[in-house]
């Protein structure tokens, strides 16, 4: 389910990201799909926040609850390759508990979700994958394994980062 209301003309990052969106939707373990993130911060910490496209200010805050979430994350700058096209690193977040997900499997799939996940990405024309099973939520001080312990088993979390072109032309 895609948490938030999709733009109707995406440009740009937001139109790459609702491309993968749907067929992370289509995955059907994914019970949150978020957009790209943004970090929150409150007195507490920090914390993944995403725009709820819906014409007012309002934002989600993204936590790791239910079956699985994911969100994206910009991470770095656009590189123009030439008056339409840019190159840039982007990364998704995936959290889930395997005892939800797939209720019937008694062991550690997380490595099947991560290659259900790349393949996504790989259909979609990302390239440079890189995976991080480590500090998943090293960019948000509510997340952290001190703080958070939502990466143990029987939990599962990884952000895999990529490079992927985008097309500016707004026409």
């Amino acid at each position: 389910m895609i948490a938030t209301k999709e733009f109707t003309t995406p440009y740009s990052y937001n139109k790459k990201v609702q491309e993968i969106n749907a067929s992370l939707n289509d995955l059907g373990w994914i019970e949150k799909i978020y957009p790209i993130v943004w970090r929150g911060e409150e007195e507490e910490g920090t914390f993944p926040e995403a725009y709820n496209n819906d014409g007012t200010k309002k934002n989600i805050r993204v936590m790791p609850e239910g079956k699985a979430i994911s969100f994206f994350q910009i991470e770095g700058d656009m590189v123009e390759i030439d008056e339409y096209y840019f190159n840039t690193t982007m990364s998704i977040t995936v959290w889930g508990d395997l005892r939800k997900i797939y209720k019937t499997k008694k062991y550690d799939y997380t490595i099947e979700l991560i290659n259900s996940i790349v393949s996504i990405l790989r259909f979609h024309s990302c390239t440079d994958i890189s995976i991080n099973v480590d500090d998943v939520f090293s960019d948000f001080s509510l997340l952290q394994k001190q703080i958070n312990q939502n990466t143990m088993r029987p939990y599962a979390a990884f952000k895999i980062t990529f490079n992927t072109l985008l097309t500016i032309c707004i026409n």
